[in-house]
């Protein structure tokens, strides 16, 4: 247990930083600031904060957090109307009163006749790998991880920004005559699978037909499935309609056997990183907080499968907690749509469209289909052009030398891109994709800065994907509009810090450690095999309360609302979207095509006139990859290795990460290794 704490750099959280400031929930609405900011504790601020946020719009000085300035808090004064002003660094701040945001609801248009001819000559010159049999059925297998980046041709693994995309150029694609998806255990949340369930939806809108294929399914799954036209499950499916749990695991008993007394300064009572350290039960705080996102998945789940299903939500509550098994049961209920074998499904695909059966089925997959450019199909979009930069994963200021490319943000390569953006009159917009739950704090409030000084140049969207908590909101704050799917997880503002005692442990092992130093806190950090001494402890909890109060009265500036307020809403505390929205800390709910139609409206082009989105975050194939092919267990071996070393590799200065929730269906908990989802829960909440 020494060794492992050892190499996992836990021996001075502190100086490690095991410390975790927990952003903000997602969904809120930015309310207008007009004037320079100068933030005052004491001082209520302006009461448009506290009306709902979907009518709020705001862009706020950089003034307040410049360099030169310390951190205050202060009354951001609005007056009726609209009104703009210029700030110390230029940028422009208008107030609105009520402003309305457009849905960017997917509208299904006919191709004139001019543009069908067109289209059809494209593909007549197109690429060998664009070349698709008329009449084909694009299958596409969704399963296990689903990145939010894009992913080179070299790469594995399915992106859902091109899972989005391949279902769009399906909906216009003369060729295509359906869609045939095989749905197993997916492993992303609940965010991405909301983004997915509303494109299967648009894309019904052409009145070309999917239909979905699960031989294993649980909630996750089913979400999907029951968006489809038809939905079919072999007789030996396993369908786990049970419900859903989350899970929080302690190692305070653990530290207690093996002599490691955890020193902890919490700030925020929901901060359940630090109980996570110190406590062997759960806290009513903590109970309460997770009780909250549990009911909101759970309640979203059971009105959207009702609708979908045409059942009252009563009897689908009803269905759950009988515990339904059998697949002749969901046949019989209306469940399923019916009881077929792969191949049988196919069959029934080639009787549909009218195909010989002693003929193959025409089907083109995933991976050739994100081949085809969406200029062969007319969708190259106009002249106007927004740009699109993707941040996932954990937050660093620099690349570790065990990362991988596309495995982490780093701010020194997200604020190149930034300032490329604002340098560039290219772009009328930028969105911000944002799938992050946070990590090194200083790297946060630096792609913070640089988002603020963007966004007073032009629009700027800050959209989220499944997570965008702590370091992940404090970049979505920066933007003008945040846009968030109504189960993201956000929020989280509070600050968890501390280092280990490992006296007791030396002592049984054997082990010894004297330091020479000076400077009465020399060994604030240093000395793990002491406590604290009181001046020290003093000193820690002076430390943790600053970069508490920076971090929430950052957020209180970037949301327009007043210092107090934030602080019912940050205390460590995470929320899901939807509620975030209600507490004004997100604009509007919806996924990445509202965030454009946003953008759109905020840089002055019609809705109905397309524009160009210019990713900025396109991957560069490894060599690795080329050479060894997709998919290879080699490599798959060695990314999970680099991963994971980067993962118990803290870097330096205080982090702003979200705590691990495990959101688990009843048969994965009971099927997984009790110590190995502690192991896993804790490392994934520093």
């Amino acid at each position: 247990m020494s060794k492992l704490l050892h190499g996992c750099h836990l021996t001075s959280i502190h100086r490690r930083s095991c410390a975790a400031i927990l952003s903000k929930p997602l969904r809120s609405i930015r309310v207008v600031s007009s004037l320079q900011p100068q933030f005052s504790p004491s001082k209520p601020q302006n009461a448009l904060s506290y009306f709902s946020p979907s009518l709020h719009r705001r862009n706020l000085s950089l003034r307040a957090f410049d360099s030169s300035s310390e951190t205050k808090s202060d009354v951001v004064s609005e007056e009726a109307g609209e009104k703009d002003y210029k700030d110390d660094d230029g940028a422009l701040s208008s107030t609105s009163l009520a402003e309305e945001y457009p849905t960017g609801d997917f509208e299904f248009k006919e191709m004139s006749g001019w543009m069908s001819f067109v289209v059809k000559l494209r593909m007549l010159i197109a690429f060998p790998w664009e070349r698709v049999r008329k009449g084909s059925v694009f299958t596409m297998k969704l399963r296990g991880q689903i990145s939010d980046q894009l992913k080179s041709r070299f790469s594995s693994g399915l992106s859902l920004p091109q899972i989005c995309e391949n279902f769009i150029k399906a909906a216009y694609d003369p060729r295509i005559s359906g869609i045939y998806l095989h749905i197993e255990p997916l492993s992303c949340g609940w965010g991405k699978v909301e983004e997915i369930r509303r494109h299967i939806l648009d894309f019904k809108k052409s009145g070309k037909f999917i239909v979905a294929y699960a031989p294993a399914c649980g909630e996750k799954e089913y979400y999907l499935g029951s968006a489809c036209d038809e939905l079919y499950a072999p007789p030996s499916a396993y369908f786990s309609l049970y419900g859903l749990t989350v899970q929080a695991s302690f190692l305070g008993g653990v530290f207690e056997k093996v002599g490691i007394e955890p020193q902890v300064q919490r700030i925020g009572k929901y901060k359940s990183a630090g109980d996570q350290l110190t406590r062997k039960t759960m806290s009513e705080e903590n109970c309460e907080m997770l009780t909250a996102l549990l009911d909101n998945i759970y309640g979203n789940w059971l009105d959207k499968i009702s609708s979908a299903k045409g059942k009252k939500r009563e009897d689908t509550e009803n269905f759950i907690n009988e515990g339904v098994y059998q697949v002749e049961k969901l046949k019989e209920e209306g469940w399923i749509t019916n009881i077929n074998y792969d191949d049988e499904v196919i069959s029934i695909l080639k009787e549909r469209l009218g195909q010989p059966k002693d003929k193959n089925l025409p089907m083109v997959d995933y991976r050739k289909y994100s081949k085809v450019r969406k200029w062969t199909l007319g969708l190259s979009g106009g002249k106007d052009q927004i740009a699109v930069i993707r941040a996932s994963g954990s937050i660093s200021r620099v690349r570790s030398p065990f990362s991988i490319p596309g495995s982490g943000i780093t701010s020194e390569q997200f604020i190149e891109k930034i300032r490329s953006v604002r340098d560039s009159k290219r772009y009328k917009a930028v969105i911000i994709r944002i799938d992050s739950p946070g990590g090194d704090a200083l790297a946060s409030d630096l792609m913070w800065r640089e988002i603020r000084l963007l966004a007073a140049s032009k629009p700027v969207i800050a959209s989220m994907s499944d997570v965008a908590a702590s370091g992940g909101y404090y970049m979505a704050m920066g933007a003008g509009t945040i846009v968030a799917e109504n189960l993201t997880l956000t929020g989280s503002i509070g600050v968890v810090t501390g280092k280990f005692n490992l006296g007791t442990l030396y002592e049984k092992i054997g082990f010894n450690k004297e330091i020479i130093s000076r400077g009465r806190f020399a060994e604030l950090t240093a000395a793990e095999q002491r406590p604290f001494r009181p001046d020290e402890a003093e000193l820690f909890a002076k430390s943790a309360q600053n970069a508490y109060k920076q971090f929430r009265d950052k957020a209180a500036f970037s949301r327009s609302m007043a210092v107090d307020k934030m602080e019912e809403n940050a205390q460590g505390r995470v929320w899901t979207g939807k509620d975030a929205a209600s507490r004004g800390l997100v604009d509007a709910i919806g996924g990445l095509s509202r965030a454009v139609a946003i953008a759109k409206q905020k840089a002055d082009i019609p809705q109905d006139r397309p524009v160009t989105l210019v990713e900025l975050s396109r991957p560069s194939p490894t060599v690795s990859e080329i050479l060894t092919g997709i998919g290879s267990s080699i490599v798959g071996v060695e990314r999970t290795l680099k991963e994971l070393l980067q993962d118990l590799t803290f870097s330096n200065g205080v982090q702003a990460r979200m705590d691990g929730i495990l959101f688990q269906k009843l048969e994965e908990a009971s099927d997984s290794n009790p110590i190995f989802t502690l192991v896993k829960d804790y490392l994934s909440s520093l």
